[in-house]
């Protein structure tokens, strides 16, 4: 099913706390965050003059839904049969010597072209599983029925997109190796993985029961509260009129949404064109219209969160910021608080946290009614 690109303010929060934390790259422990991302100029809500813009409705006593997910034993059974599934160990084969498919063949190879190794086409024990399409065609499907301990020459040819010119297209040999052959298998739920695992004061099956169910649980709770969040602002935002939005501000959370979106293709190997075919089933042009369109509406809830608190004089101190700081520079992979403030966009930083803090405020004036949500 095609998803949309939906980010309201709740989930473009996230998105400021995450590339705007790797915004500048010096001193910068998460470099790899920081290059998937694009620099920009950025209004700063300090620099935004409100009270001519907005005009507030009711934002006080909402009435909202909340759909909370009971975590039972049998989710948390079907999590731990997902995670091991998922970290399949590796165990020889000793029963017979030839490659099947669906093995994984260590292997040593060496690529030639023109009778002249190319640059990338050498390893030495790769392990290579067999039908998976990870090498060019032809790989994987001729070393079937290939002996360990034999030596096979793939005569291949490299696709013409392949994105290389020196090998788009090209006949090229691969002389291949196998050095041992061995099959996936599932690992056992004992009290020897767990402890692997290497989880604090969890070592054995029942602890991590316990620990995996707790989890699960605030996992849910905080989808619950982003669901309420977005439910209330989407409510104040319709009982408000605001009657200009700066286009810098569209400007910065558009940039915001599509880093965020580049930051999660990275993180799958993939280039942003490719992970929103994938993941959302839009072309670039679709993607790049609701990209805009979700910029705009999370500019104007935004706009609406900043006259809140000016009416409700809701206001960050410097002590709320090294708070928040020193909470949280550790879940966000650095060192030390120092380190993680040197490395950040302290404004926009300040500026999440002060639409948080609206949020807050929303959900507490809000009146909430919870409703049992059946698990699947």
């Amino acid at each position: 099913m095609k998803r949309k690109i939906t980010l309201g303010l709740v989930m473009l929060l996230i998105g400021l706390q995450l590339i705007g934390c790797g915004n500048k790259t010096e001193e910068n422990t998460n470099e790899e965050t920081s290059s998937a991302t694009e620099s920009y100029e950025a209004i700063y809500f300090k620099d935004i003059e409100i009270s001519d813009k907005v005009v507030l409705g009711d934002y006080k006593n909402l009435e909202v839904v909340s759909n909370v997910t009971a975590i039972t034993d049998e989710d948390v059974d079907n999590y731990i049969d997902y995670m091991l599934s998922m970290s399949p160990e590796l165990v020889e084969v000793t029963d017979r010597d030839v490659v099947e498919n669906g093995d994984v063949a260590n292997i040593d190879y060496v690529g030639k072209k023109d009778g002249v190794a190319f640059d990338g086409g050498t390893a030495q024990g790769y392990d290579l599983g067999i039908g998976t399409g990870a090498f060019i065609p032809g790989f994987e499907e001729g070393l079937v029925g290939a002996k360990v301990g034999e030596t096979t020459d793939l005569n291949l040819t490299f696709p013409e997109n392949y994105g290389s010119p020196e090998l788009d297209g090209s006949d090229v040999v691969f002389t291949v190796t196998v050095n041992k052959i061995s099959k996936k298998v599932t690992p056992e739920f004992t009290d020897e993985y767990v402890a692997g695992l290497e989880i604090e004061n969890v070592s054995t099956v029942e602890e991590y029961r316990v620990y995996l169910k707790n989890m699960m649980e605030d996992a849910e709770e905080e989808y619950a509260l982003q669901d309420v969040q977005t439910q209330i602002i989407t409510m104040v935002t319709e009982n408000a009129t605001v009657t200009e939005v700066p286009q810098e501000l569209i400007d910065r959370f558009y940039n915001v949404n599509k880093n965020n979106m580049s930051y999660n293709a990275m993180m799958y190997g993939m280039d942003l064109e490719s992970f929103v075919s994938a993941y959302y089933g839009m072309d670039a042009e679709t993607f790049e219209k609701e990209t805009i369109a979700a910029a705009e509406i999370s500019a104007k809830q935004a706009l609406v969160c900043l006259a809140i608190a000016e009416n409700e004089n809701l206001t960050l101190t410097e002590e709320d910021v090294e708070k928040a700081i020193e909470e949280n520079y550790a879940s966000y992979g650095y060192a030390d608080a120092d380190t993680f403030k040197k490395s950040i966009d302290l404004e926009e930083y300040k500026d999440s946290l002060l639409l948080n803090k609206v949020l807050d405020f929303l959900v507490e004036n809000a009146t909430i009614t919870e409703v049992p949500e059946i698990t699947e």
